[in-house]
C-alpha cells in the first residue's frame, strides 16, 4: 500500500524543484537587456576615448617628426553566459528539508569580450593621409562645422593667399605665418554669419570653346553628341556659336541684398574676384577642372582652395603642441631656428584652432591626455576649439578612408 507521508515528501521534492527552474528562467531571461543597459554605453564611451588618444598621439608623435600609427578596432564582440545549479535534500539523508527550505540555487554570468585588432599600413594608409581633401569637402560646413576652423586647419591658400604652408612640414626651416589667410576666412565667416552667402551645389556653365565657331560648321549630330557629354552651344548676335560645359560643383551664393556690402567688396579685393556677382565657383586647384592658366586670368569667378591632406593637417596641428623646454633645447623636439637665433613660435599658427599642454606628471583635469616620452599631452577640459578640431579631424579621416574591405592582418584578442 503507497505511504502517504512518502507521497507528500515527493509533491513536496517536486513543487520546489519547479520553483527552482522557474526561478533560473526567468533570471536568464533578463540578463539579455541587463547586459545591454551596463555594457554598450560603457564600450560606447571607451572607444570613443581611445579614438581621440590615438588621434592625439599621432599628433604629438609628428611634433617630434615620428612617424604616425594607427590601429583600427573594427570589431568588438562580447558574449554573455548564464550558468547555473540547484540542489535539494529529500530527507533521505536523516537530515531533513525545513517547511521552508526550497533547497540551495548558484547562477553565473560572465562576459567575454573579443576585440580585433586592425593595424593599417601599406597603400591603405598612404591613401587616406596622403590624398588631398577635395573643395567639396566644406559641405562639412553645412553639417555644423565650424568654417574658420576647417579653413584653418584643411585649406592650405586660397587664391593664393597662404595659410602658414610651411607649417605642414615636419621640420620646416622657415618660420611662417597665417595673419593674411585669417584676414580672409574672418571676412568669409563674418559674410556667413549675417547670412550673406550660403555654400550649395549648382550646375554651371564654363566656356570651354576658345574661339568662335561659324553656325555651319556644326550640324544636328554635333549638337546630339555635345549635350550627352553635357556640352551646350550657344549663339550670339552674329551667328557664332560658343560651347560650354554644365557641370555640378560646389558654389558660394550670394543673396541679392548683400551683392554690394562693403564685407563682400573687400573679398574680391582680397581674393581677386569679380565683384558684384550673385556667386563664385568654388574648385579644389588639384582637379581637372582648374589650371594655373585659369588662376592667373584677372579677375576671376571662382575661389580656389589648395586643400591639405590628412597628414598634412595633422603636420600642421602638431605645430600647436607645446614640448618640454629640454626637448627643444637638445634637439629631441625639432625647432626652427630664425636668423636672430632664436627658435620660431609655431603655436601662433594654431592660435586660436589647436593647443596641446605638455605636464611632467599626469593631470587630473584635462579632456584628453596621452604619455610620450616621459611627459603628459594633454587638452585641457575647457578647451572646446581644441576638442572640436580634434573632433572635425576625425570626421575628414573618416571620409578620406578607402571604402573596401581592411588590406592588412587582424589581430584577434579574446579576453
Amino acid at each position: 500500500m503507497r505511504d502517504p507521508a512518502r507521497a507528500m515528501r515527493c509533491w513536496r521534492w517536486f513543487g520546489r524543484s519547479v520553483v527552482l527552474i522557474a526561478a533560473c528562467v526567468l533570471a536568464s531571461g533578463c540578463v539579455g537587456p541587463h547586459a545591454i543597459s551596463h555594457t554598450r554605453l560603457k564600450y560606447n564611451e571607451v572607444y570613443r576615448n581611445t579614438n581621440d588618444e590615438q588621434l592625439l598621439l599621432n599628433i604629438v608623435r609628428l611634433r617630434y617628426a615620428d612617424s604616425p600609427v594607427f590601429i583600427d578596432l573594427p570589431n568588438i564582440t562580447s558574449q554573455f553566459e548564464l550558468s547555473g545549479r540547484g540542489a535539494y535534500s529529500n530527507g533521505l539523508d536523516g537530515s531533513g528539508p525545513g517547511r521552508s527550505n526550497l533547497g540551495i540555487g548558484e547562477l553565473t554570468l560572465r562576459d567575454s569580450p573579443t576585440l580585433s585588432y586592425h593595424p593599417r599600413g601599406g597603400n591603405e594608409i598612404a591613401k587616406a593621409l596622403l590624398t588631398p581633401l577635395t573643395a567639396e569637402l566644406p559641405r562639412v560646413i553645412q553639417a555644423g562645422a565650424n568654417m574658420e576652423q576647417l579653413f584653418l586647419m584643411a585649406v592650405n591658400d586660397v587664391n593664393d593667399v597662404q595659410n602658414a604652408a610651411r607649417g605642414t612640414a615636419m621640420t620646416p626651416t622657415v618660420g611662417d605665418d597665417n595673419e593674411d589667410f585669417r584676414y580672409v576666412v574672418g571676412l568669409l565667416a563674418a559674410l556667413r554669419n549675417r547670412n550673406a552667402v550660403e555654400l550649395s551645389f549648382k550646375t554651371t556653365e564654363e566656356v570651354e570653346s576658345a574661339e568662335p565657331i561659324a553656325v555651319g560648321e556644326v550640324n544636328a549630330r554635333d549638337i546630339f553628341n555635345a549635350a550627352k557629354e553635357k556640352y551646350v552651344f550657344h549663339a550670339d548676335a552674329q551667328k557664332r556659336l560658343t560651347v560650354s560645359h554644365k557641370q555640378k560643383g560646389l558654389v558660394m551664393s550670394v543673396r541679392p541684398e548683400f551683392v554690394d556690402s562693403p564685407e563682400l567688396e573687400e573679398l574680391c579685393r582680397v581674393l581677386n574676384l569679380i565683384p558684384k556677382q550673385n556667386y563664385y565657383k568654388i574648385k579644389a586647384e588639384q582637379s581637372d577642372e582648374s589650371t594655373p592658366n585659369q588662376k592667373i586670368i584677372p579677375p576671376s569667378d571662382t575661389i580656389y582652395l589648395n586643400m591639405r591632406s590628412i597628414l598634412q593637417i595633422m603636420t600642421f596641428l602638431s605645430k600647436g603642441v607645446r614640448v618640454p623646454e629640454q626637448h627643444a633645447l637638445c634637439g629631441i623636439a625639432p625647432s626652427t631656428i630664425g636668423p636672430d637665433g632664436v627658435a620660431f613660435d609655431w603655436t601662433r599658427a594654431t592660435e586660436g584652432l589647436f593647443c596641446v599642454n605638455v605636464h611632467r606628471y599626469r593631470p587630473r583635469y584635462a579632456e584628453c591626455t596621452v604619455k610620450y616620452r616621459g611627459y603628459w599631452f594633454s587638452i585641457s577640459l575647457d578647451d572646446v576649439t581644441s576638442r572640436a578640431t580634434l573632433a572635425t579631424l576625425e570626421i575628414l579621416f573618416a571620409l578620406q578612408e578607402s571604402e573596401g574591405p581592411p588590406l592588412g592582418p587582424q589581430l584577434t584578442l579574446p579576453l
